[in-house]
């Protein structure tokens, strides 16, 4: 083909917790890794991606089922948590084998929950609003890949690397006061140690281009008031050429996230961890290719099932938009 594309994988946006009192109060972003020439044999150089990801959390889960929240008893009815994210990554192919990535989010996080019990009027006795703009954590990721088939042009490899504790932690609610509920803020304030492996293969002369891949985030240190849960991903996909600048995407997306541990890790009212869960999506996607280098994606997250530790609001879709261009 003329033109070099570049396909989109996305994991999902988990059911990690932030936030009031008794529940967890809505998800952070996972990251998005929007650069396929990462999986696949390139020339060596610099690639630059520029991601917007929103997500409206606003739907109450115990476990699996959708519940209604408890307004006759003394605590938190979470409301909705808004994640905006703009999400900057910075990719380096040093030969076939190597490469670097530096990825950097900004995090723009809305939200809102009542506190009970409700009067005879059906008004609640407080209402609380959190809002934080910021830088989150980093991360910095390195890979190594190896050729298996030189007629299939299909690739494995290994990636590892670190999230840094890079992401302010101290906003405040509108009365006043930090969060209980340490994931509610930009950063966690721990270091993760990040590990993955993938496979990729694009045949020549074949519309098609498929890949696999699985990733293990483990914090490695953390503050002695929270520590984030570990995570797992694991994501399949494809990508079809209707011509040479219009492609469409298709992944499924796993994951499974750990409870968050320590005092400022989310509880519900008996105590329990109200943080973690496990998820499968459905995500499909196009992306256009503005020139020889540029490509223009969107892409829409739909889960399928969700399953949450505790009382979570969850998010019935996400949805990402981005450009892409090698230099």
């Amino acid at each position: 083909m003329t033109i070099k594309y570049y396909a989109i994988s996305i994991g999902l946006f988990g059911l990690l917790n932030c936030a009031a009192v008794q529940a967890s109060c809505g998800s952070t972003f996972c990251s998005i890794n929007s650069n396929w020439n990462e999986h696949e044999l390139s020339q060596p150089g610099w690639n630059l991606d520029l991601r917007y990801s929103y997500s409206q959390a606003d739907t109450l889960r115990f476990g699996s089922q959708k519940i209604a929240a408890d307004t006759t008893a003394e605590e938190v009815e979470n409301l909705q948590t808004i994640n905006k994210l703009v999400t900057a990554s910075v990719d380096y192919t040093h030969d076939d084998h190597w490469g670097l990535a530096l990825q950097i989010p900004y995090v723009t996080r809305t939200h809102e929950h009542n506190v009970g019990p409700y009067d005879v009027n059906n008004a609640p006795i407080d209402y609380e609003k959190f809002h934080a703009s910021a830088w989150g954590d980093a991360k910095v990721v390195a890979r190594y890949r190896q050729s298996l088939a030189e007629e299939s042009h299909s690739q494995v490899g290994v990636k590892f690397g670190l999230k840094l504790p890079t992401g302010k932690k101290d906003f405040e609610w509108d009365t006043g006061g930090i969060p209980g509920e340490a994931a509610l803020q930009p950063g966690t304030g721990s270091t993760d140690m990040i590990l993955g492996i993938f496979w990729h293969q694009a045949t020549p002369g074949s519309d098609w281009d498929w890949f696999a891949q699985g990733s293990l985030q483990d914090s490695i240190k953390s503050s002695a008031t929270f520590t984030p849960g570990n995570q797992i991903n694991l994501d399949g996909g494809t990508r079809y050429a209707f011509n040479h600048k219009l492609s469409g995407l298709l992944q499924l997306n796993i994951q499974w996230n750990g409870k968050d541990t320590g005092t400022a890790a989310a509880l519900t009212p008996f105590g329990e961890a109200s943080s973690g869960g496990r998820s499968i999506a459905l995500t499909p996607g196009l992306s256009y290719a503005l020139t020889s280098n540029s490509q223009l994606y969107g892409l829409l997250q739909i889960p399928v099932y969700q399953f949450v530790n505790g009382e979570q609001l969850t998010a019935q879709s996400t949805f990402s938009l981005g450009i892409n261009h090698r230099f």
